[in-house]
């Protein structure tokens, strides 16, 4: 069982909510992250520009794996996000590569993704410590009713 939220990427004031605006709400960890899937306008994100993120997202069936710190680094130097798929785990063991091919993300704490600089959708797994107030975070930020 999971808690999602999806909302609209560009706010009622027609800025864009980005990733550094989402990873905000979620408390430090010391998940594993990976970008599985990345398209979007860089600034530098993590030292890197946007075809050395494009690389590394597929020079790996794990994707572009991150700590905290690190994606929290990417997420700023990303001015817009066009399409993203990043997800986290407790251990990077559990991004295991058939399965994150086939779109299967069980064990995953979190699944964030951009789609088409739309929506943003947020999959926070139940069993993940604070998974419900994380949730209920994102919806009154960003004006969401529970489904």
């Amino acid at each position: 069982m999971s808690e999602l939220v999806e909302f609209r990427m560009h706010d009622t004031e027609g800025g864009i909510v980005g990733l550094d605006n989402l990873l905000a709400l979620v408390p430090d960890n010391n998940w594993v992250w990976s970008v599985l899937d990345f398209d979007g306008i860089c600034q530098g994100a993590a030292g890197l520009g946007y075809v050395e993120i494009r690389e590394k997202v597929a020079s790996s069936p794990q994707g572009y794996v991150m700590s905290w710190t690190q994606v929290r680094e990417f997420a700023a130097g990303v001015r817009q996000f066009f399409d993203l798929l990043l997800v986290a785990a407790r251990e990077q063991r559990l991004f295991d590569p058939k399965r994150l091919a086939a779109g299967d993300f069980a064990g995953c704490c979190m699944v964030l993704t951009a789609s088409d600089s739309t929506w943003w959708s947020v999959e926070i797994d139940a069993s993940t410590d604070g998974a419900s107030v994380l949730a209920a975070g994102l919806r009154a930020r960003y004006g969401v009713e529970r489904r």
